[in-house]
């Protein structure tokens, strides 16, 4: 009964630490994405802000050499297109910064599981140690009656042998003696021959 009970209390150890170690590394690959997103965000915005100077490199020299018309129609079209551009890479880069704001998010509620599920195993191991050793009280408490029964039976039958006590008919005998010795508060129980 103890063993199954030990096997139990190990099995949940043993699957509270293959839990604690799937959090641990569920964690670990949360922070190199999130690590990963924040790198790829600081890379955008400064592609964003590179291509913004080039652009506008390559625009002021287009004007430069084009005439007047010619000179506002270009900075028109690059104006518009570089705009649409900018707007994409922003876009695209608040969509980034969003997935990585979830995933700390996520991260951060398995942080509290894993909290939750180390404290439900602590407590599961309590109790499971504190019925282990409340079987073991009760295991204790009966074998020292069995033992304190045999005791009793083992005295019973050497006062047999001894002739201390014997059948009379159909009752039992007890040999005490010419005078014998009284036990009790009172006196009510006499003392066998030895």
């Amino acid at each position: 009964m103890d063993i199954s009970r030990d096997g139990d209390v190990e099995s949940v150890r043993q699957a509270l630490i293959r839990l604690m170690a799937i959090a641990d590394r569920l964690e670990a690959r949360n922070t190199q994405s999130t690590q990963r997103i924040e790198a790829a965000v600081a890379a955008l915005d400064q592609g964003v802000l590179r291509l913004n100077a080039d652009g506008e490199r390559f625009a002021n020299t287009a004007l430069q050499q084009i005439g007047s018309n010619v000179q506002q129609t270009v900075h028109q079209g690059a104006g518009q297109a570089l705009g649409d551009f900018r707007q994409q890479l922003q876009h695209s880069a608040s969509s980034v910064r969003a997935a990585a704001e979830a995933m700390d998010v996520q991260r951060k509620g398995l942080t509290a599981a894993r909290r939750t599920l180390v404290w439900n195993g602590l407590g599961a191991l309590l109790i499971g140690s504190l019925l282990s050793v409340g079987a073991a009280a009760w295991i204790v408490h009966r074998s020292m009656q069995e033992v304190a029964q045999a005791h009793f039976g083992q005295d019973i039958l050497q006062a047999t042998h001894r002739g201390a006590l014997t059948r009379c008919g159909d009752s039992l005998c007890a040999k005490v003696g010419s005078n014998p010795q009284r036990y009790g508060k009172n006196g009510q129980y006499v003392l066998l021959q030895k």
